[in-house]
């Protein structure tokens, strides 16, 4: 009997699932990170932790992603989180590039290479997009079209509070999820987040 653990991955809250919960069968159990980024190691990650406790456990023999970054960003980790699933004997597919880790038992020369492909390019274009995002603020600085917020400009805590990206800290931060961890969740930095603690603290106190 076939028991398929199905992992989906969201690195937004908000971000559409929909894709990826289209691709459901009955039967399979579902393991699902919201909002976690693929940055976030594996193992780190609810979902990702629980599957593969259930797949040590004998619960999974089989494990299906709409797509090899699904599993993450990073290609050191994406290799770790297939072998580990590998030392059980456990297969993943990946429905969109069509491959199957595990044939057999035996791993397939022509899969390992496009999964190190694959994964070679989702960190490529992970940090191709934040070179060009980080270049087109310098570029708009020195066209004076840049619309971030001016030095000595002030910005009220409510209005502070209620960005999508602060909310979803408070609900981290309400959680008892440490700060590095946060950090690399909703990635932003560390002194960010401590930025939200302080809002958090005077909106309550005010």
């Amino acid at each position: 009997m076939s028991n398929i653990g199905y992992y989906m991955r969201t690195s937004h809250y908000l971000q559409n699932i929909g894709t990826q919960i289209d691709k459901i069968e009955d039967g399979w159990k579902v393991y699902e990170d919201k909002g976690v980024s693929g940055r976030i190691p594996f193992l780190e990650r609810p979902s990702g932790k629980r599957l593969i406790e259930d797949i040590a456990n004998g619960k999974i023999n089989q494990v299906i992603v709409l797509r090899i970054d699904r599993l993450g960003r990073d290609l050191e980790d994406i290799l770790k989180t297939i072998k580990t699933i590998h030392s059980y004997n456990v297969p993943i597919t990946s429905q969109n590039e069509g491959i199957t880790t595990l044939i057999d038992g035996k791993e397939s020369v022509m899969s390992n290479l496009l999964i190190n492909i694959l994964s070679s390019i989702s960190e490529f274009q992970y940090h191709q997009t934040r070179e060009k995002t980080l270049a087109g603020i310098e570029r708009a600085k020195l066209d004076g079209k840049y619309k971030g917020r001016k030095i000595g400009s002030t910005e009220s805590v409510e209005t502070f509070l209620s960005k999508p990206k602060v909310q979803k800290i408070m609900t981290l931060l309400n959680e008892d999820i440490g700060i590095r961890k946060i950090s690399r969740i909703v990635e932003c930095s560390p002194n960010y987040i401590y930025k939200v603690k302080n809002a958090m603290t005077t909106n309550l106190s005010a």
